[in-house]
């Protein structure tokens, strides 16, 4: 009987963590730098040619591949991430849009510029000058 016991009881454990893990999973976000991050059910825009415009969707953003490219990226509504902080020695400018904006720009130079929009954006910067306005938070790196 106590058998028995011990295998309901690990059967319940399991079901518990495995229905959390599905939880956690569900929402489509991840906890990065103590915020909350898209990471599914988004539209990936790669940009490749300057402007660079976004959906107007909860879009994930990426700057043009490679050193030196500046990136000029217009977001267009939606909760947005952009991450425009992979490569260096360029002046990218970001200007958002309404929703709640993750703006990352902290890539090692001081040359970039965001112009946060009317949501409540978090912006990463190398330093405060790369902000133009419209950031509620920024953060520098």
């Amino acid at each position: 009987m106590r058998k028995i016991a011990m295998v309901v009881a690990l059967v319940a454990m399991l079901l518990a963590a495995g229905a959390s893990a599905v939880i956690a999973q569900s929402d489509g976000t991840a906890n990065e730098d103590g915020v909350s991050v898209i990471t599914e059910n988004n539209q990936v825009v790669q940009c490749i040619r300057v402007p660079c415009t976004a959906s107007g969707s909860d879009d994930l953003v990426h700057e043009r591949v490679g050193n030196g490219k500046e990136d000029r990226i217009l977001l267009a509504g939606g909760d947005d991430q952009v991450r425009a902080d992979t490569y260096r020695r360029d002046h990218d400018v970001i200007k958002g849009s309404s929703g709640f904006d993750l703006i990352y720009v902290n890539d090692g130079d001081r040359k970039d510029k965001i112009f946060g929009g009317k949501g409540d954006d978090k912006c990463f910067v190398d330093a405060r000058s790369e902000v133009g306005g419209g950031c509620s938070v920024v953060r520098v790196r």
